[in-house]
């Protein structure tokens, strides 16, 4: 029996609200992990040819290569949205301040600071589940600090930007991790590599001081001690098994002596 039209459309429809659905379910799952009141300060540096006026340098990356220090300020979290303050202090003693605000989903933000993301993602779920192709992170580290770890979520991307399929305007690898509890920016390299005419931009993130966390907040780790017990175990059989080469070595050197001496005798 052939399927009637309205079965295949209601079929489609239940397809349809399945996905609402899930779609919903993952929006409630993004939950900033910030605060307000938490400032985070970063050094910024940047390079990029400075000696050809001609080229259309980004100004963020103008920007960095003239930057002291950047510090963002969290003053309102409504989920899914962030509002911050921002200083962006240049070694020429000059300051550029203003306010800004994220969408943790959508990544829609004004203002010069975009990588926050949802709080306590892990390597399967969507870092921007309503926004472009799905990505996820790459791997979970644990981030040293100076007397502590945290958990911390890298994100390795590469694109290439093209005005038609032969030729490429520039390729960028963007290399960043992530605080896995606050969803807070702890490092960000991208590099930039332009075509015709060929030259290459870099701009690079890491966070210098934060007090978001520290070596007693929850998500923090003490350094594993380097004898563990898993480290004196292997430790322990790496040594029985030089010392039995050991006395096998020395029993066989005198077996072979003692069969010299028999030999002589005879």
């Amino acid at each position: 029996m052939k399927p009637r039209p309205y079965a295949i459309i209601i079929s489609l429809v239940a397809i349809l609200l399945f996905g609402a659905v899930q779609s919903a379910l993952a929006q409630d799952e993004i939950v900033a992990g910030v605060n307000p009141g938490d400032v985070f300060t970063y050094d910024v540096t940047g390079s990029y040819p400075s000696d050809d006026p001609s080229l259309n340098i980004p100004e963020e990356i103008i920007n960095a290569a003239a930057s002291d220090f950047f510090t963002i300020t969290i003053v309102n979290v409504s989920n899914p949205e962030v509002g911050y303050t921002w200083l962006w202090h240049f070694t020429n003693g000059t300051d550029k301040t203003g306010n800004g605000n994220l969408n943790l989903e959508t990544t829609a933000n004004t203002g010069p600071f975009w990588p926050i993301v949802s709080a306590n993602l892990t390597l399967e779920d969507s870092i921007h589940p309503h926004f472009g192709p799905r990505s996820t992170f790459n791997e979970t580290v644990r981030w040293a600090y100076a007397n502590y770890t945290r958990d911390t979520n890298r994100l390795e991307i590469q694109t290439l930007e093209q005005q038609n399929e032969t030729q490429a305007i520039r390729a960028v690898h963007s290399d960043a991790y992530f605080d896995k509890r606050t969803g807070m920016l702890v490092q960000l390299e991208d590099r930039a590599d332009y075509q015709t005419p060929a030259y290459t931009t870099i701009i690079s993130w890491k966070l210098s001081e934060t007090n978001a966390w520290d070596s007693t907040s929850p998500g923090s780790f003490p350094f594993e001690p380097f004898f563990s017990l898993p480290v004196i175990i292997a430790i322990a059989i790496v040594v029985a098994l030089l010392v039995a080469i050991g006395v096998w070595a020395l029993s066989n050197q005198r077996t072979k002596a003692r069969r010299k001496e028999l030999l002589k005798k005879k």
